[in-house]
């Protein structure tokens, strides 16, 4: 099966350890969830909200490298039972090198 993912994931759970994420809505909503995987391109969160695909958040999270806070405009992906994928809409050039040096010493 051919990759449509235009970055690699990595797992953030079992030997990794997993973060807490806040997901934030335009409409004032918060849940707090946990991270499932991480690209550079996007999060998947586990969480107790229901998120149409294509609503915009705020995902709210310190990667497990020990670096500052990110925040990331963000949009709903998909969604399946491990979780919501949300892909990063807006992304510093900073954190984005950052997430990729994550994934890269993960695989």
């Amino acid at each position: 099966m051919e990759e449509r993912r235009k970055y690699p994931r990595v797992r953030v759970s079992g030997d990794v350890t997993v973060w807490k994420v806040l997901v934030e809505s335009v409409a004032g909503q918060e849940w707090a969830g946990e991270s499932v995987d991480l690209s550079p391109g996007g999060l998947k969160v586990r969480f107790s909200g229901d998120l149409k695909p294509g609503t915009q958040v705020t995902l709210i999270f310190i990667p497990p490298d020990g670096g500052p806070m990110i925040a990331a405009i963000s949009a709903v992906a998909r969604k399946d039972a491990q979780g919501q994928a949300f892909a990063f809409a807006h992304l510093s050039y900073a954190d984005f090198v950052r997430l990729q040096k994550i994934v890269k010493a993960r695989t």
